[in-house]
């Protein structure tokens, strides 16, 4: 369980609230709209964010703790930051909060153990409701729920292998 030993440690201190992803106003057209951004998303909880990332130009996850949603770098100046809650999509039930109940993830072993990455992760949330991230779709990082992890997993496993030598790692918590 090494490679998601980081990221166990943010996500089992604190239940989750909501998923928020990053974006901007368009106020050009005829009715201002959010636009997402999809490279970062985050968790939030009571009193911080987990962010989850994708840096330029790769297909893992990044993770860690940050007080609020950040400015992303890449908008312009004039633009209008903002972030929008995906709960309803992903955390459906009418709950205050959500406790993290599993997590499988994929990792890409790396030559000595610090390169080792996530690949992709699935959340589990009370033991139900779940919220897969994919940060090597093209736009960013592709968010969707149940069963997406493991049509992800067979293709990843399929005998051409598109992704290389993988390994899968399941957290859950202690009985």
């Amino acid at each position: 369980m090494a490679g998601i030993t980081p990221l166990v440690a943010l996500l089992t201190r604190d239940p989750v609230l909501d998923i928020e992803v990053p974006g901007y106003v368009d106020r050009d057209g005829p009715c201002p709209r959010f636009v997402p951004l999809a490279r970062t998303f985050y968790l939030r909880r009571r009193n911080d964010f987990v962010r989850c990332d994708v840096p330029p130009y790769e297909d893992y996850l990044t993770f860690s703790s940050v007080d609020r949603p950040e400015r992303p770098a890449t908008l312009e100046e004039d633009e209008e930051f903002a972030t929008t809650s995906y709960a309803q999509l992903f955390l459906d039930e009418d709950r205050p909060d959500f406790t993290v109940t599993r997590i499988r993830s994929v990792l890409r072993e790396g030559e000595h153990p610090s390169d080792t990455v996530v690949r992709c992760v699935e959340f589990e949330f009370e033991n139900a409701l779940a919220l897969f991230a994919d940060p090597g779709h093209f736009f960013g990082i592709r968010l969707q729920g149940r069963g997406a992890y493991d049509r992800w997993l067979a293709f990843a496993q399929a005998p051409d292998r598109p992704f290389g030598p993988l390994r899968e790692v399941v957290w859950t918590p202690e009985a």
